[in-house]
């Protein structure tokens, strides 16, 4: 197959997140097929990004977006009523170079990655290619959980209305000949809104080539919660477990230290720093940070999909605590290795329960792990994607 992947952020590096998804399932998809990648560029210093994508033996190109055009574009959002984030992409060059992309090349699919760059979906020339949209997850979703949170009524006012505008622009994947989400929660939410009849669920993988199960020992009661710090799910998780969880561990465990590793933490993640909690900022290797710690916490409250702070500290074996929240999209296989709790009391008795069985970590997630790098393997989810788009281009043709 060709397929060209259009996508709001260059790949690369892939640390987190939508990054982390969208390398993989480019990395894999080409090693069958040829697969070209257009993306915006922010900054000067992506170009580096860029070439270590191409050492890769990606073919990338790039449409420049600074954030200058960003915020001009967002008076858009106000003219137009559309989300902020489609406005903040925005770009005529960007429909131009897909246009042309389109118009030399015959691709098989193309695949359009977060609801972002579902506006250049009339980019492509030719009527008959195979559209698919990946959201990943269901953003109207993760905003009506966040404003379950939102106490300042001007913040609640604005998320209200910006959800009100993706609600109604989520219509536009019906322009899509197939949708994809990571979470039977997001695919279930999106069928029962009538918005599409063909949503696949394509799960967030792993790649066992780096995360699978070491036998290590950890450093005692060490805990730890990674992700990307803006993200507004992971900082209303840090926050809480700082001030609501972990007060009621040190009660019981006064040596306990909470690590918060992940990029970019905000003032108020940097202000809860002191002697038992240790904000990193970003880091290299997050493996380490895994292997280093003895309980891995997972306290999101709003949000969607299946978190990467999860499977990663599953396949590798640390015992990991999460509210039922955050585990809703993965499967029963995978939950029944997971320690659940929904209120602060409940968090801080499992996280001490793994502090005083080792046998958790040393028997139990061993299996853990196992099983994450049997079901969550990238290589097998992308393959089975690889053949649902071969088999959907088969029918597209016919039609």
């Amino acid at each position: 197959m060709k397929i060209l992947v259009i996508t709001p952020r260059i790949p690369f590096p892939p640390f987190r997140g939508d990054k982390l998804r969208i390398y993989n399932i480019i990395k894999i998809l080409s090693i069958k097929n040829e697969v070209k990648v257009v993306s915006f560029i922010k900054d000067p210093n992506e170009l580096t990004s860029m070439e270590d994508y191409k050492k890769e033996g990606i073919n990338i190109e790039v449409v420049n977006l600074s954030k200058l055009r960003s915020m001009i574009n967002l008076i858009r959002s106000f003219i137009l009523s559309e989300p902020l984030q489609v406005s903040y992409y925005y770009s005529k060059k960007m429909h131009q170079k897909i246009f042309e992309m389109t118009s030399k090349e015959e691709f098989d699919v193309i695949y359009f990655h977060i609801f972002t760059t579902a506006q250049y979906h009339k980019a492509v020339s030719n009527s008959t290619t195979l559209k698919v949209i990946d959201l990943t997850d269901a953003t109207s979703l993760y905003l009506t959980r966040y404003m379950e949170f939102l106490k300042n009524p001007l913040k609640k006012l604005y998320f209200d209305y910006e959800r009100r505008k993706i609600i109604n622009y989520e219509k536009i994947i019906q322009k899509f000949d197939t949708v994809f989400v990571c979470s039977p929660v997001d695919r279930d939410y999106l069928l029962k809104r009538g918005v599409h009849n063909n949503i696949q669920l394509f799960i967030n993988g792993i790649n066992n080539e780096i995360y699978k199960y070491e036998s290590s020992k950890p450093e005692k009661f060490r805990i730890i919660f990674t992700g990307n710090m803006p993200y507004f799910p992971n900082k209303d998780a840090v926050i809480y477990f700082a001030k609501e969880i972990f007060p009621l561990i040190l009660n019981k465990i006064p040596k306990a230290i909470f690590y918060i590793v992940g990029q970019d933490p905000s003032d108020e993640i940097l202000a809860l720093q002191s002697e038992n909690i240790i904000v990193t900022g970003f880091v290299s290797d997050m493996k380490r940070e895994y292997i280093l710690s003895e309980v891995n916490v997972a306290p999101v409250r709003f949000g969607a999909g299946t978190p990467n702070k999860i499977t990663e500290a599953l396949a590798l074996g640390i015992p990991t605590v999460a509210t039922s929240l955050t585990i809703s999209g993965f499967s029963d296989e995978i939950k029944k290795f997971i320690l659940t709790a929904d209120t602060p009391e409940m968090f801080a008795d499992k996280v001490i329960t793994i502090f005083n069985d080792e046998t958790i970590r040393t028997e139990y997630m061993k299996e853990a792990s196992d099983a994450v790098g049997k079901l969550l393997n990238w290589k097998n989810l992308v393959g089975t994607i690889d053949n649902y788009l071969i088999n959907r281009i088969g029918i597209k043709r016919k039609q």
